[in-house]
């Protein structure tokens, strides 16, 4: 057995050959799990809370923590620095750790030494002592943490910011920045094979995640090799293990886009900030789309059944099972969510019997459906219905004249493959591997769906923006998905036409009120966003919710409306942003994505600035929601938490705006997701009954 001594001037020898060559440390040489403390008030680089430290959390000598430190090619902490005065940080991310139970109140930590002083610590409340040096106290040690905010176009993977995480099978090399430790660019599963589900990569060996892996084909490019993701965390253990009490839930993000592009790489669905704030471990992946990742078929012999993206979904949460604790996750604490296909994707998810076990909760953020299938209420097409896209596929290919047209579409280059491809739809199918029932979510039946709390919402008016004139999108085609209701002439007539449903009769009646006067043609664009976003999201959404409280009995449905919403830099239209010279306290429309950045603690990350004083304090408010939901099961942060992290705009809200309840049936309710925002009643009830799309018409899809 070697003495403790000894194995101390060993880890000492360790560290300091580890600094010399500079090479990334791996965790597990440092004997210590490492915290980012960083007090993330979402301002990045305009924040007043410029206190940051790394934390080595294991009882060292002095000396022993300083070795740690400059293995992290960092200094110890001083107070003295610019800017790093105690109070403005460490002083919310200590009382936090003591929060968590993790060090007491009364424990010390070594920071840098003075020339009068040479043996230093703080306590969690900010006292600084002078120490016996001849008595080797071992204490935890805080490190500085110089590594830089990162930003929509800027990181930093120097290799003095680099460090090495084993999971038992594959060591991965990632980096921190100024929120958190970053590891992009994972591969969770072995390179994809043309229409054949994946596997969960496991193999020996080494990798640098130190940038994102190729996004999935879509019209920007992309690669038949693009099953990567990307993870954010605060924390990472000494070693690797999946019972330590202190792993951190984990929310596992999957990116919307329609099942035909975007990817986990997408720059505001970047996860550091959620992870840092709401301090839980984000995963987000890439998964394959359009024709690669949802062709099928029932041809015989083909083996072409679809739902490859889901499959590959999976797989990830097969990996993150496997693999998530090294990286300081918790692996029975999984949350899953996300907005458009992704929430599409997470409802799947929830009624896939492959998937069971694999997550705990669910977060599903403006998921369409309704009027965007051409059966509103069977949402899940079958093999045999998917076939006629598969012919059209090989005969644009070329391939139906071939003697082997299977083997052709198989091998063809996919560049050819992609840009045969004249479908503008992809969905999931009804597969018998990971879709069992046509019915999408059975919320009426006694088809298996994992019994978890879930987060279901709308944002108030999502379909403003395919409705603009100004969007990419648009075509001014009567025949394409929508078109503009038109007040016109004398008997103010309307005409509407969403996927062959005529729309007009809703102009007409007493639950849409006439038009009386102002802009005929806003006053018809208002009514268009109202039907069509009850249409495609709303009414679907809250049927869902209220059915699944009702028939099913699940444990908690909590039900938001967005009242405020901030548009990706990459994603709006003018009628989605305040009025020019205006505010968010302004009226506009709320529209489809319009919260991704603020409940990823984005905003400033992707180049959004403040349009005022409220849209970091709500983006700080969602987050705390969002994340309080991962920890927690519901999204009412607990007051002694808020106290401890120092969150007071997120506490003041709590105390003023009170809880968030979960839906009951019998009186079903909902937030209404603003600043001061409230409990109430469902929106659009009455407009949804009249449409056919009341509260109950999903129980007739059995």
């Amino acid at each position: 057995m070697v003495s403790k001594s000894l194995a101390s001037l060993l880890t000492a020898y360790c560290l300091a050959q580890a600094t010399l060559v500079q090479a990334a440390p791996e965790i597990s040489s440092l004997q210590s799990a490492l915290t980012i403390l960083k007090d993330n008030d979402l301002f990045e680089h305009l924040t007043s809370r410029t206190a940051s430290a790394i934390l080595v959390e294991a009882a060292k000598t002095l000396s022993e923590g300083r070795l740690a430190c400059h293995a992290l090619s960092e200094d110890l902490w001083a107070p003295e620095g610019q800017g790093q005065a105690f109070s403005k940080g460490l002083n919310n991310t200590l009382s936090y750790q003591q929060y968590l139970g993790k060090f007491s109140k009364n424990e010390l930590y070594w920071i840098a030494s003075t020339p009068s002083k040479p043996c230093r610590a703080i306590s969690g409340s900010g006292e600084i002592k002078s120490l016996d040096c001849g008595r080797h106290y071992r204490l935890p040690t805080l490190c500085t943490h110089s590594a830089p905010v990162s930003n929509i176009s800027t990181s930093n993977p120097a290799p003095r910011y680099q460090i090495t995480v084993n999971t038992g099978v594959h060591k991965f090399t990632g980096f921190r920045d100024s929120a958190g430790f970053r590891f992009d660019g994972v591969r969770y599963a072995h390179p994809a094979q043309r229409f054949k589900h994946s596997t969960v990569f496991n193999s020996h060996g080494s990798s640098n995640a130190l940038a994102f892996g190729d996004m999935c084909i879509q019209g920007e490019g992309g690669s038949e090799d693009c099953l990567f993701l990307n993870i954010a965390t605060p924390y990472l253990p000494a070693f690797f293990s999946d019972r330590s009490k202190d792993l951190k839930p984990v929310m596992f993000v999957i990116h919307g886009g329609g099942y035909t592009h975007n990817s986990g790489n997408m720059v505001n669905y970047d996860g550091v900030n959620l992870a840092s704030r709401g301090d839980v471990v984000v995963v987000k992946l890439n998964y394959r789309l359009g024709l690669f990742g949802f062709l099928a078929t029932n041809t015989p012999g083909s083996g072409i059944t679809g739902n490859y993206g889901i499959g590959d979904m999976v797989t990830a949460l097969k990996w993150v099972q496997a693999n998530i604790a090294a990286f300081g996750g918790d692996p029975r604490r999984v949350t899953i969510g996300g907005e458009s296909a992704g929430a599409g994707s997470t409802l799947v998810l929830l009624a896939s019997k492959a998937a069971k076990g694999l997550f705990h909760a669910g977060i599903v953020e403006s998921s369409v459906g309704g009027y965007s299938t051409n059966s509103i209420l069977r949402s899940t097409p079958t093999l045999a219905q998917s076939h006629a896209v598969f012919h059209g596929l090989l005969n644009s290919t070329g391939c139906l004249t071939k003697p082997n047209p299977i083997h052709c579409i198989k091998t063809m280059p996919a560049a050819d493959l992609f840009a045969a491809d004249t479908s503008a739809l992809w969905s999931t199918v009804k597969d018998d591997i990971y879709i069992e029932s046509t019915r999408g979510l059975p919320v009426a039946s006694k088809e298996y769906i994992a019994d978890v709390p879930i987060i279901m919402g709308v944002n108030r008016d999502e379909w403003a923006i395919f409705a603009s004139p100004t969007f990419s999108g648009y075509t001014g085609d009567p025949t394409s998905a929508y078109e503009y209701l038109d007040y016109s002439g004398g008997e103010n007539s309307v005409f509407g036409k969403v996927i062959e449903r005529n729309i007009t009769d809703f102009a007409n009646h007493p639950a849409f009120p006439l038009y009386t006067g102002g802009d005929p043609a806003m006053a018809a664009f208002n009514l268009t966003v109202r039907v069509l976003t009850n249409g495609f999201v709303r009414c679907k959404s809250w049927s869902q919710a209220y059915l699944l409280a009702k028939n099913r009995g699940f444990r908690k449905v909590f039900v938001y409306e967005a009242n405020r919403a901030y548009q990706p830099a990459l994603f709006t239209v003018p009628e989605c942003e305040p009025p020019v010279g205006g505010s968010p306290a302004d009226e506009y429309f709320k529209c489809h994505s319009g919260i991704v950045d603020a409940n990823l603690g984005a905003l400033i990350w992707s180049g959004l600035l403040p349009r005022d004083n409220l849209d970091i304090p709500f983006s700080q408010l969602l987050v705390d929601y969002w994340s309080s939901f991962a920890w927690n099961h519901e999204p009412n942060p607990k007051k002694k938490y808020l106290e401890a992290r120092g969150y007071w705009n997120t506490l003041g809200q709590v105390k003023k705006s009170g809880e968030w309840e979960a839906l009951k049936w019998r009186n079903p309710t909902m937030r209404w997701l603003q600043w001061d925002g409230y409990q109430r009643g469902l929106s659009e009830i009455e407009q949804c009954h009249h449409m056919g799309l009341g509260l109950h018409y999903l129980e007739h899809a059995h």
